[in-house]
C-alpha cells in the first residue's frame, strides 16, 4: 500500500476529533465512539501534495459502519485505513469513488489524482446504525468544527456533494458553493440515474478551469 501523506493544515484541523471530540458529550451523545471497534472519526483521504494542488473536493454523508476486525488508535491509524480501503477499492462505495475520480484525470495514477482531489464526510462519525439518521444537532457541531473548516482550505476548488444527506448538511452550515451528484453508497448508488450524475463532475470541473 503507498501511503498518502496527510497535509500538516488538514491534519491540524481533525486532530481535535481524536481527543476525543468536545461534541460526544454535548452534540453528539448518540454518535459512536469505539476506537478498538472502528468507531472513530474517519473517511477522509487525499490532498497529498500542497493546498493549492487540489481541484476538486468530494463531500459524502457519514462513514458506514467499520469493517470487521478494524480498530483505531487514531488519526493516523483512521487515514491509513482509508488509504487502504480507497486504494483497493474495499467496497462499492470506494469503487464507486474511484469511477469519479478516473472520469475526472483518466491518465492519472490514484496517488497523482489524490495530490488534486480531497475527500471527506459531511459527518466524520458513523451512526449509531449504519443508514439511519444523524440528529440536525450532530451534523450541524460536526460541519461547523470541521467540514468548514475544511472547505475553507481549497477556496478554488470545486466541491461536489454526493447525496441528498451531504446536500442538505452543506445548506444547513450556510455553504452553498457546491454541485450536486448522486451518493456514491447504497441505495442512491444503485438508482439509474446515479451515473449519469457523475458523469457531470469532469465537464464541471473542466468548465470550472477554463472559466479560471
Amino acid at each position: 500500500m503507498h501511503l498518502i501523506k496527510l497535509n500538516s493544515a488538514i491534519a491540524s484541523i481533525l486532530a481535535p476529533a481524536y481527543e476525543p471530540c468536545g461534541e460526544f458529550k454535548r452534540a453528539c451523545v448518540e454518535m459512536c465512539w469505539r476506537p478498538e471497534s472502528g468507531h472513530v472519526p474517519r473517511g477522509f483521504l487525499g490532498a497529498a501534495g500542497e493546498l493549492g494542488e487540489v481541484e476538486l473536493v468530494l463531500v459524502f454523508a457519514e462513514p458506514g459502519d467499520p469493517h470487521d476486525k478494524e480498530q483505531h488508535s487514531g488519526l493516523q491509524s483512521a487515514y491509513m485505513y482509508a488509504t487502504f480501503a480507497f486504494q483497493s477499492g474495499r467496497d462499492l462505495f470506494h469503487r464507486n469513488v474511484r469511477k469519479i475520480l478516473d472520469m475526472c484525470w483518466p491518465t492519472l495514477s490514484f496517488e497523482q489524482q489524490m495530490r488534486k482531489a480531497w475527500l471527506t464526510e459531511s459527518v466524520l462519525c458513523s451512526a449509531r446504525k449504519e443508514g439511519a439518521s444523524v440528529p440536525a444537532a450532530s451534523s450541524h457541531a460536526c460541519g461547523q468544527r470541521y467540514l468548514l473548516a475544511q472547505l475553507q482550505l481549497f477556496p478554488k476548488a470545486l466541491v461536489v456533494a454526493l447525496g441528498g444527506k451531504a446536500q442538505n448538511r452543506l445548506r444547513a452550515i450556510g455553504f452553498t458553493s457546491f454541485i450536486s451528484a448522486f451518493a456514491v453508497a447504497p441505495p442512491g448508488c444503485n438508482r439509474r440515474e446515479a451515473y449519469a450524475s457523475w458523469e457531470q463532475i469532469p465537464i464541471a470541473l473542466q468548465l470550472r478551469q477554463t472559466s479560471a
